[in-house]
């Protein structure tokens, strides 16, 4: 463990806030925790710590999410164009739910607090989303830190290619999910002739 608490802490207090959607360079300090650590006891702790904030703030969002979603729906319930919404949100969170949650978490950087959100306002089973957060979070963790640890000196080269993988792997989602939504109103286009 590191002799100065202030990193510590400051890097628990980020990780916490995070999944709120706070844009606070989460990512950046996580490989850096791993480029400060001289041992692998270090690396330990700081995945440790990484990984318990994130948990904690993933819970936590889900929980704001679900709390204020009967306010939030009953205000929008006067609109046609929701009713159709939600039920299509609610049947994707039904069907890719866990692996939208675990994805969001590592791979497309950026999307896990809206994620959060969606999760706790479509009722989501909150044991599925507590698995896959948990899950996605460890590898989080442990991937991002041991890039700092395993490439100290070099963490800012090291961050853009995170970055640009991370752009790469949304717009691939994107086209995926184009191609899908094409697919289903070309076919939907097909019946109604």
């Amino acid at each position: 463990m590191p002799a100065d608490i202030s990193f510590p802490l400051f890097l628990f207090l980020i990780s916490m806030a995070s999944p709120f959607g706070i844009p606070l360079g989460e990512t950046f300090l996580i490989i850096s925790a791993g480029s400060i650590s001289g041992k692998f006891t270090d690396y330990v702790f700081f995945v440790t710590l990484i990984f318990l904030g994130l948990v904690i703030g993933d819970i936590s969002s889900y929980g704001v999410a679900s709390y204020f979603e009967t306010g939030f729906i009953k205000k929008l319930r006067k609109y046609d164009w929701y009713k159709k919404t939600y039920e299509l949100g609610e049947s994707f969170f039904n069907r890719y739910g866990a692996l939208s949650v675990f994805l969001s978490r590592f791979l497309v950087l950026g999307l896990g607090a809206p994620v959060n959100y969606l999760s706790g306002f479509s009722k989501y089973s909150f044991r599925k989303f507590l698995i896959s957060a948990t899950s996605g979070e460890l590898v989080y963790a442990m991937l991002y830190t041991y890039i700092g640890f395993a490439f100290r000196g070099s963490s800012l080269s090291i961050l853009d290619l995170i970055l640009d993988l991370s752009l790469i792997a949304i717009t691939i989602l994107a086209g995926a999910l184009a191609l899908i939504l094409l697919n289903k109103y070309l076919k939907d286009g097909r019946r109604h002739q």
